[in-house]
């Protein structure tokens, strides 16, 4: 199966190969520290000094990648060498479509007495992943290999690169930043695209980040490209692809934002492919995302062909309670609700209390603005105007967890169309 995930117990195998669970070898365990020390300063390197490779980092190098560090900072080279008797020690969680082995626990062995004989930057530790071994990357199934059978084995390992630092990494992004609603915008546009009428394909691949053709280069998605992937670009250049594809990324990145700014806990799974140019892009936006300055029956023609009945319409457009037009990018300009960084049902109460008076933006858009300066947008107020549609608004602004949880059921289909294989786990 492609998602075939197991956790390799390093620690429960003899150092020279297959043999099942067993207890070190004092003397040996022994004779190994004594080894290690020797080595200590001279294997126990960072990976990248003058004259170590970039491993195919290129200019990425020396690129910040969270909190100022640069892969320089965060990657280091242990070489390790076996002896009968002596446990590896390492417990690593192992899956087939990744390219690192996160490693999960320190137990003892070799690993252990590598660790003692190091300097603390040089210890490996619960959180690292395993990028290389003894020349071997991308292919996890042939790393393993190498760990499980090699007499001596050169690994290279990497800070934090596993799913929990990048949450944390998405989490004060989005905190720092207040980014959230362009997060959710950029996950909305790259699987927004697809649709299975007239018009086909369109499935999440990250093709946005191709600017200068495809779906980077469209009107539409004016600020993606630039705004919303130069915010990114620490996270992306530390996780991508060793970890996590681009497309997987952002979803991720949107569900992040839309719990950060406390809405629904919406689960991600993964194994979206990433677009390898520009090309692999729809051939136009037209008729493929709704446009604000028309009603009922476009948002109708946009949305059936993805498979949205009217409730899913309504709770997908719940969505804009977070977030600001930038007359710059769609031409209207102004924020849906007063707390545009909240996630909640405010838009769906403005919709039904507030009154709204015509006006033109500084680009010439036709949109609506209330007293308190919120606006609405003639697709907005669609869904007061036709019954089907203002039914689920009248439930939604007076049931929140109602809005959750239908929201977090299109949404997840959103994000999902056009995808197979999906895993639970990154």
């Amino acid at each position: 199966s492609s998602c075939q995930r197991k956790r390799w117990r390093w620690s429960s195998v003899r150092a020279m190969g297959n043999a099942p669970c067993c207890v070190s070898d004092k003397a040996a365990e022994d004779k190994l520290t004594t080894q290690v020390e020797e080595l200590t300063g001279v294997d126990a390197a960072f990976v990248f000094d003058s004259e170590s490779p970039s491993f195919g980092l290129g200019s990425a190098l020396n690129s910040p990648v969270a909190a100022g560090k640069t892969w320089a900072d965060l990657c280091f080279r242990a070489t390790l060498k076996k002896e009968d008797g002596v446990k590896l020690g390492l417990d690593v969680d192992y899956m087939v479509d990744r390219k690192v082995l996160p490693v999960m626990a320190i137990t003892g062995g070799l690993a252990e007495a590598w660790n003692k004989s190091c300097p603390e930057g040089q210890q490996m530790m619960r959180g690292d992943s395993i990028i290389e071994a003894n020349g071997t990357r991308d292919d996890v199934a042939e790393i393993l290999e190498h760990c499980k059978h090699q007499k001596v084995i050169e690994l290279v390992l990497v800070r934090g690169l596993n799913f929990e630092a990048l949450v944390d990494d998405l989490e004060k992004l989005i905190k720092t930043k207040g980014c959230g609603p362009l997060m959710i915008r950029l996950s909305w546009h790259d699987a927004g695209f697809y649709s299975a009428g007239d018009l086909t394909g369109g499935c999440p691949n990250a093709a946005l980040r191709f600017k200068e053709s495809g779906e980077g280069a469209f009107a539409i998605s004016a600020g993606l490209p630039t705004v919303a992937l130069s915010l990114l670009a620490p996270i992306t250049s530390k996780y991508c692809p060793y970890l996590i594809s681009h497309a997987d990324l952002w979803t991720l990145a949107a569900n992040t934002a839309i719990r950060v700014m406390g809405g629904p806990d919406i689960p991600t799974k993964f194994g979206r492919t990433d677009a390898k140019s520009g090309a692999e892009s729809v051939e136009s936006q037209v008729g493929r995302l709704p446009d604000g300055d028309k009603g009922v029956d476009h948002l109708r023609m946009i949305f059936h062909p993805k498979g949205f009945d009217d409730k899913a319409i309504v709770a997908l457009s719940g969505a804009h309670t977070v977030g600001r037009c930038h007359a710059d990018r769609s031409g209207f300009e102004g924020a849906w609700t007063e707390e545009p960084l909240r996630f909640d049902n405010s838009y769906f109460i403005d919709l039904l209390n507030k009154a709204y008076t015509e006006e033109t933006s500084s680009k010439g858009m036709p949109q609506h603005r209330s007293k308190s300066g919120t606006i609405m947008l003639i697709s907005d107020l669609a869904l007061i105007q036709d019954p089907a549609f203002k039914k689920h608004v009248e439930t939604y602004a007076g049931d929140k967890n109602a809005f959750f949880n239908d929201f977090t059921e299109a949404w997840v289909k959103l994000q999902e169309n056009c995808c197979f294989n999906l895993r639970e786990i990154l």
